[in-house]
């Protein structure tokens, strides 16, 4: 992906259709390819290696949240890293 691209959505649902959608994302997480499409908007993401979750949770009064963040970074090019090297002079 070289160029920014994102998709949003927002919308009250029903529980078990929420769950089909977090089914959904996990089968796509399993596979290494989801794919999000609305209208005419459209994005397909390859997830792959190491990923971040987080998690956050808050309860306050008659309202609930729960988000759930999960990112990982795109495969590229590989550094071209020299091997570390660390001495120290010695005591006169």
């Amino acid at each position: 992906m070289g160029k920014k691209q994102s998709f949003e959505h927002e919308s009250l649902q029903d529980r078990e259709t929420i769950v089909a959608y977090l089914e959904a994302l996990t089968e796509g997480l399993r596979s290494g390819r989801v794919e999000i499409r609305q209208g005419e908007e459209e994005l397909t993401l390859e997830p792959d290696g190491l990923l971040t979750l987080g998690i956050r949770a808050v309860h306050k009064r008659d309202r609930t949240r729960l988000d759930v963040r999960i990112s990982w970074r795109d495969a590229g090019p590989e550094p071209d890293q020299a091997p570390l090297e660390i001495s120290a002079p010695e005591a006169t």
